[in-house]
This record gives structure tokens, sequence and C-alpha cells, in this order.
């Protein structure tokens, strides 16, 4: 059974009539008679009861209607899908990256060999927050984003993958009395303004710290939310209060900013590196890019 003969069952059995079904078909009525004839030869089943004034489906055929109900727009689907990947080796890449965090070496290795390898797609970079990220992903304005799992795990109808480990940690200004103690204890928290992520910016991200902070029962002396992640990372570094960051981010190198390693964030606060990518878009190289070496 070939895409010609499905196309022409397909036709004949909805209108119920040769003349029409030629006409959608753009195909002559005996060239229509020939394609029917000769499927139900190849099936052995008769598909249509036809005579001067009616054509009706049997009983086979009516069957066989509802198994391929949808074919013609999934087989104009996969084509599409396989002219894109054909077409692969051109065009372009566009790759949204977290802004405030580092690109990291293993990141700049894989655009070095993408580049390389495939000198006809343009990879284009774009910086943004969480939310912009998200909002790129779905119009479509970037194929990948490069954010953290959390935000992956909010997101809909998307794929992802992760590529680094970037475990949180609690980091302060060491100009602050906190960061200038010996040690920090959780009680000692309990005494500063706790930077927050806004929940419109990153739901994922301060519902983890909150989930945290409830853990152990932890209460700060003041909340205070910032509108995205470069504006926790100053927030932090003027000494506003403390916030938890990720080790990829760029103040963690700074050395006026203390990374309070003696608390550990468990489980409610694991994240690592990731590509986040729409289910329907068939950009082919982000296939090319994900499976790169």
């Amino acid at each position: 059974m070939n895409t010609m003969q499905i196309k022409c069952f397909l036709a004949l059995a909805q209108t119920l009539n040769f003349t029409k079904a030629a006409e959608q078909l753009f195909i002559s009525q005996p060239g229509l008679s020939r394609q029917i004839v000769s499927l139900e030869k190849e099936i052995n089943t008769l598909l249509f009861i036809r005579d001067k004034h009616y054509v009706k489906l049997t009983p086979a055929a009516a069957v066989l209607l509802k198994e391929l109900e949808g074919f013609d727009t999934r087989y104009d689907e996969v084509l599409r899908k396989v002219q894109k990947v054909g077409q692969g080796y051109s065009g372009s890449l566009t790759i949204g990256m977290l802004g405030g965090q580092y690109v990291g070496d293993e990141l700049t290795d894989k655009i070095f060999r993408f580049v390389s390898e495939n000198p006809n797609i343009d990879l284009i970079i774009k910086q943004g927050s969480f939310k912009d990220l998200r909002n790129w992903v779905d119009s479509g304005e970037i194929d990948i984003a490069c954010t953290l799992s959390f935000e992956a795990h909010s997101m809909k109808d998307v794929q992802s993958v992760e590529y680094a480990k970037d475990p949180p940690v609690f980091a302060v200004s060491k100009h602050t009395n906190l960061g200038k103690k010996k040690k920090v204890t959780l009680e000692d928290l309990q005494e500063e303004t706790l930077i927050l992520i806004s929940p419109d910016e990153s739901r994922m991200g301060c519902e983890q710290t909150r989930a945290f902070v409830n853990k152990y029962n932890l209460h700060f002396a003041d909340v205070r939310y910032a509108p995205n992640l470069a504006t926790v990372m100053v927030w932090i570094e003027a000494g506003l209060g403390v916030g938890i960051i990720n080790h990829n981010s760029n103040i963690v190198s700074k050395s006026s900013i203390r990374m309070l390693e003696e608390i550990v964030i468990d489980q409610y606060g694991r994240s690592a590196s990731c590509f986040v990518w729409k289910n329907e878009n068939y950009n082919p190289a982000i296939a090319i890019w994900i499976n790169g070496e």
C-alpha cells in the first residue's frame, strides 16, 4: 500500500464520489479508479461497492478509514521534518543564555566544535533572564535555552538535557557582619535579610528556596524579592542580604563574595545547567547541537 493509493482511498472514502475525489487529488477519474482497484487487489479486500448511482464503503473500508484518519496531516509533517533535516547543514541556530552566569569551559568547547564542524550554520547568542528564556523558547525566538534544570521542569511542551552540574550555595558579601564570621550556621542566617528571586521571574527557583527555608524552620529578619538573577547578585555584593546562587554565577570569583559552603543545601536545591528546546521546533540544527560530542 503506497502513499498514492492511501491518498486515493481517503479522498474517495470521504467524498463517496469518483469525480469529486479525482478533482480533489488533481488526477483523472480513470487514474483514481486504477489506484483503487490496485489497492483492493494488493490487500485482497473489497473496499467500495459502486454502481452508476452511488458509492458505498464496505465494512472493511470503514475500518481502514478509521485507522488512516489524519494520515495526510501526519505524512506532510513527517515529510517537512525529513526535508528540514536534509537541509540542516545550513541555516541558523539561536541560543539563549542566562544573564549573570558563566558560559563555562564545557559550553565554550561545545560552541567551538559546533562552529568549526558546521560552518554553514550561523550561531546566534542572546542573553536574558529566566523569564526571557521561557518566553523566547515558547515563541520560537530562540531555538535552545541554556538555563537551570528547575526552570526546565516548569516549562510545557519542551525537552531538556543536562550538560553540567551547577549546585546552589548561600552567598554573602565579606564586608557584612555575617561575611566576617569565622563559621556561619543556619541560626546565623536568621538574623539576615534573605534575597529571593521573585516568583514571577522563576517560580521554581523561588519555591526551591522556600522549601529549604521551611524544612529547617528558618525565620529571616526580612525577605527582599529581586526581579531577576542579575539583581540578586548585585544586592548580595552590595551587602543587602544573603542569597542562594549557583556555583557558575558570575560573582562567585569575586574577592568580595563569600560562599557559605559550610551550609549544605540538600535535595531541595539540586540543580544543573541544561539545554531546553520546544517540542514543536523543527530546526534540524537543534539535533546537531544536542547530539554533537
